[in-house]
């Protein structure tokens, strides 16, 4: 028999009748009259699938042992199958769609997602799950394609809840209708007309048809899916299978009572909506997790996801918040992205300029002259839409943002006040004064060509579309009260318009909506959290075509906020990556969010009620110093400086260490080792020692704190390392770096790290990147047994170490020269400077013992879920959530309005 039916056969039975692969093999094989072990080659190859499609290498999740023993009993997923219906005709759609690229890693995303689905053929059974992505990242593009792989494998009635906003709710209703399309599916909401529930949904679920309801989080709205749930028979929702996707499941699902036994009613609603589905899966979306996984892991009528966390790769071609902004390293194995130069200052004064009254009667007559970066941004604006057209981007829409308050009123003086100057432009280019635009393109429009994938038109080019591209921008306000919405499926005459906008908003420009090729963003709008101020980046995303001309005017406060927040991401994911490995569930995850030293918060407070401080373990860690003051500033209390005081600190070390240990000095390789110093003289050296104040991963009080709590009884080794090479400039005159005198027989050659350069460049500092290499994980140990393990030292240093290190830490100590300049590779690129220090520097690296102790960590850094959690008093805050202005309304009406933001 031809296995290609045979396998066709066998998965059809399994999605029938809900049964094993060999219970699949025995029926089909009774049927035919033949013996079972015929299907064994097609039968391990249908349960090797299965099981590959749940671990699928990406993306990553964390899921709980109880979906590792349904895989291995009931494997249902196979993945895409021939014959499916919606799959291949979505899959088709985005080939032809900007999306082509990333058509393989969609598929593969959402078939793991799939997989970790509740079966549906398995009366009963539910799961609870999150799925992470970015930002803007695609995640309607990875839900979309989980909801076609889940109609053909016999889910059979979607609901997505899709935000708390009009415009969101139907441009998410616009997308899946388009991608989804509108044959075979039975659709209960439309682009116009949110959820009513009018039509009997029994008749629709036991015909198998699949059916989609798109719904706002609304009380009146959710009211009326509960009670029309309630009028489907118990036992049909059994039979049919629902999937309860959550689109941006950290808005309003979360619980944000006062006081932790109450619930706020969007929580009580979508609560009392699960509790209908008896056979299905809850599966929320969101890019900014934190209230999600801050919610009480015991409570099992809680939307906490219980069952597993997949965390959805980030795609080659996004823009996220470390590309655009860069941040910290983790440690010294991690190389993340630098930041591009597409940032510019908005000033205190001018921020302060936009920001509107609080008190009612003033905003009314607010009304601030345009501050000067909001011009530029203006006309950069015109001139990288220009652009966009000289490169035959002319049918591609081009979108402004401009999100300076959550107020609504001053958001349409702001709408005038920017008409006037478009006005004033359109009047200028008509009489052919383009200046102002000429020195917008010489400023800017080189300034990121490294991410440019089409080359840049000429000036003439660009001045030619000037007055086509000012004729066409309109601008719009986006809130509750405006009648003149963004709408990119606007048709004039029955064809398309083609977008040229400035958006004004403010709330509902700040989760959720698309703003189609969007080029410029003017953003002065603080927040005191991270999901807020994570979400409020619409200029995250893809820009195919046009990756060089994003620009982004705000505070450089807020800039440095989002290089933290970026920091928080990937400490997450890392967590979570982590977790899988070790098959840890969910309910035991405990993802760990790092505090922000100052003013942000993770969320608002009252989301907080299970979560407490996290104590974390410096055992095996490493850390270096890679960013330096290069000024001998006075910041220790010594008339000496930093530079100098870091070197006498060091001297002083090293002197205690011959006292200590025993001193082996390797000349050939300009090395010092000493052996078995004790912590106390460790810890002398970084308390006097003056750490960068933006070398943000070394926390000196939490590095003390933990070795004399921890570690106090470990050894560490001392490795001072100096440089063995001669380096000569391109004419081959050797360059003289310097020798720095740390107390021994003889000089110590200093190293070359020339710092990165920085368009942003703060005189006085240096940031070289990195201090160590890798094998200074294993400076202090024999190089020939290290050797002999081969590629374990490239892959598990921390292992390693842990085997043969004995409980060791170690210190490294690298004298850095004041002269370092670029070499190598930093010459080709031009990515390096010359260092500009008064001093040499001494820079350090930290190997922390391992120590399996339980009970020794600091705390505060860190904030997890803790069942334990005694709660303490919290500060009044109001609920996020915007005024339900729709509850004296019909639930079936579509004449929808919304809060004041």
């Amino acid at each position: 028999m031809d296995e290609k039916i045979i396998r066709r056969t066998l998965i059809d039975v399994m999605r029938r009748q809900g049964i094993s692969p060999e219970q699949a093999a025995q029926e089909t094989a009774r049927g035919f009259g033949i013996d079972p072990s015929q299907f064994s080659g097609v039968l391990e190859e249908i349960k090797h699938e299965a099981d590959r499609n749940f671990v699928l290498d990406s993306p990553p999740g964390v899921f709980a042992d109880g979906l590792h023993a349904e895989a291995s009993t009931m494997r249902w997923y196979n993945g895409p199958q021939e014959g499916d219906r919606f799959w291949p005709q979505l899959r088709a759609k985005l080939e032809s769609g900007s999306l082509k690229s990333v058509v393989d890693e969609i598929e593969n995303a959402s078939t793991k997602v799939v997989a970790h689905l509740g079966s549906p053929y398995v009366r009963n059974l539910s799961k609870r799950g999150l799925v992470v992505g970015y930002v803007q990242s695609g995640k309607t593009a990875n839900y979309t394609a989980v909801m076609a792989k889940a109609a053909d494998a016999g889910y059979r009635l979607f609901i997505v809840l899709s935000g708390l906003h009009n415009n969101l709710r139907r441009q998410t209703q616009v997308r899946l209708t388009n991608d989804l399309g509108d044959e075979y599916w039975h659709r209960w909401t439309s682009a116009d007309a949110d959820f009513g529930g009018a039509e009997p949904g029994a008749p629709v679920l036991v015909g198998g048809v699949p059916s989609l309801a798109v719904v706002k989080k609304n009380q009146s709205r959710l009211n009326s899916l509960i009670d029309w749930l309630d009028t489907i028979p118990l036992e049909i929702r059994r039979r049919s299978p629902i999937l309860l996707l959550d689109d941006e499941a950290d808005q309003a699902t979360p619980n944000s009572a006062q006081a932790r036994d109450q619930l706020t009613r969007i929580n009580q609603l979508v609560r009392d909506l699960w509790s209908k589905i008896p056979t299905g899966t809850y599966i929320g979306y969101t890019a900014t997790p934190f209230a999600n996984i801050f919610m009480d892991p015991d409570d099992e009528e809680e939307l906490y996801p219980a069952d597993f966390i997949i965390d959805l790769p980030r795609p080659d071609a996004y823009y996220g918040a470390e590309r655009v902004f860069g941040r910290e390293p983790i440690d010294d194995a991690d190389e993340p992205d630098s930041g591009l130069d597409m940032v510019r200052e908005v000033t205190d004064d001018e921020a302060e300029c936009l920001r509107a009254p609080s008190a009612k009667t003033e905003r009314l007559l607010f009304d601030p002259d345009l501050p000067q970066s909001l011009i530029d941004a203006v006309v950069w604006f015109v001139v990288a839409t220009a652009i966009r057209h000289a490169r035959g981007q002319e049918r591609e829409h081009s979108s402004m943002l401009v999100h300076t308050t959550h107020y609504v009123q001053p958001h349409f003086a702001m709408k005038a006040r920017l008409d006037d100057l478009l006005n004033e432009f359109r009047i200028r280019s008509e009489k052919s004064d383009q200046s102002v635009f000429l020195a917008s393109y010489q400023k800017e429009s080189a300034r990121a060509a490294e991410e440019a994938t089409l080359p840049l038109p000429a000036w003439n080019d660009v001045e030619k579309r000037l007055s086509t591209v000012l004729k066409s921008i309109r601008v719009v306000v986006d809130n509750g009260y405006s009648d003149d919405r963004l709408d990119y499926g606007r048709k004039e005459n029955g064809r398309s318009v083609v977008e040229t906008v400035i958006a004004v908003g403010g709330g509902t420009l700040s989760r959720g909506l698309t703003l189609e090729g969007l080029v410029v963003s003017f953003f002065t709008r603080t927040s005191n959290t991270y999901d807020t101020l994570l979400q409020m980046g619409r200029w995250f995303g893809y820009r195919p075509g046009y990756e060089d001309l994003p620009r982004i005017w705000m505070q450089p406060s807020l800039e440095a906020d989002y290089k933290f927040l970026a920091l928080v991401e990937e400490e997450i994911r890392q967590d979570m990556r982590h977790m899988e490995r070790m098959k840890v569930t969910p309910r035991q995850l405990g993802v760990r969010v790092r505090a922000h030293p100052g003013r942000l918060a993770i969320v608002a407070r009252n989301k907080m009620h299970h979560v407490d401080a996290v104590r974390i373990s410096y055992s095996g860690q490493r850390l270096q110093t890679f960013i330096f003051y290069e000024d001998n500033r006075i910041l220790t209390g010594s008339n000496n400086g930093a530079l100098v005081e870091n070197l006498a600190s060091t001297r002083n070390f090293l002197d205690a260490c011959r006292s200590a240990g025993n001193a082996v000095d390797s000349r050939k390789s300009a090395r010092w080792l000493f052996k078995d110093v004790p912590a106390a003289v460790v810890t002398s050296l970084i308390r006097s020692y003056t750490f960068h104040e933006d070398q943000s991963t070394v926390r000196k009080e939490d590095m003390l704190g933990w070795i004399e709590r921890a570690a106090f009884d470990r050894p560490w080794n001392v490795v001072v390392v100096g440089s063995d090479k001669k380096h000569r400039d391109l004419e081959g005159q050797q360059i003289e770096l310097g020798e720095v005198d740390l107390g021994f027989d003889r000089l110590v050659p200093a190293v070359n790290r020339a710092p990165l350069k920085d368009p942003k460049h703060t005189t006085g500092t240096a940031n070289i990147k990195a201090l160590m290499s890798h094998n200074d994980w294993f400076a202090d140990l024999d190089p020939d047994q290290v050797r002999s393990l081969g590629d374990r030292a490239k892959e598990d240093p921390k292992g390693v170490r842990r085997e043969l290190a004995d409980g060791r830490g170690l210190v490294v100590i690298y004298p850095v020269s004041k002269d370092s300049v670029p070499m190598g590779a930093a010459l080709k690129t031009d990515s390096r400077r010359d260092m500009e220090a008064a001093e040499h520097l001494v820079g350090l690296g930290l190997v922390f013992p391992n120590v399996d102790r339980e009970g020794f960590a600091i705390e505060g850094t860190y904030y997890s879920v803790h069942p334990d959690w005694e709660p303490s008093a919290v500060d009044d805050e109001e609920d996020e959530i915007p005024e339900d202005r729709e509850a004296t309304m019909g639930s079936s009406g579509t004449g929808e309005a919304e809060s004041s933001e």
